[in-house]
């Protein structure tokens, strides 16, 4: 068997990274809000405040895998809470930094 053949069988074989997986849910669910509230033409300010509590579900299964995988590392778990609560935030942040942009150009994340 070739090693190239093994490698690519021991990929296919390897679990899913539970991190991953919440971080594209919780941006595709960003994504949705986002472009939902385009469509409404909420103001920047409604937008911006409302982002915070957008997709409660999928911040705590983002927040809950990452903070497990600091821990599998040895971090401490508040540690791991604060980089967790953090690297959400810069998510939500990035989100509302090009709201106004995709506002005025009338145009929609993930579509041309």
């Amino acid at each position: 068997m070739s090693l190239t053949f093994m490698i690519a069988m021991a990929m296919v074989a390897a679990p899913a990274d539970p991190v991953e997986a919440a971080r594209k849910d919780f941006n595709e669910c960003l994504v949705k809000f986002t472009n939902e509230s385009l469509d409404a033409k909420k103001e920047q300010s409604a937008f911006t405040k409302e982002s915070a509590e957008a997709c409660p579900a999928e911040k705590t299964k983002l927040i809950e895998a990452m903070v497990k995988s600091e821990m599998q590392y040895g971090g401490k778990k508040a540690d791991a809470e604060s980089y967790a609560g953090e690297e959400t935030q810069m998510i939500i942040d990035s989100y509302v930094g090009s709201y106004g942009d995709f506002l005025s150009s009338n145009t929609r994340h993930g579509k041309q």
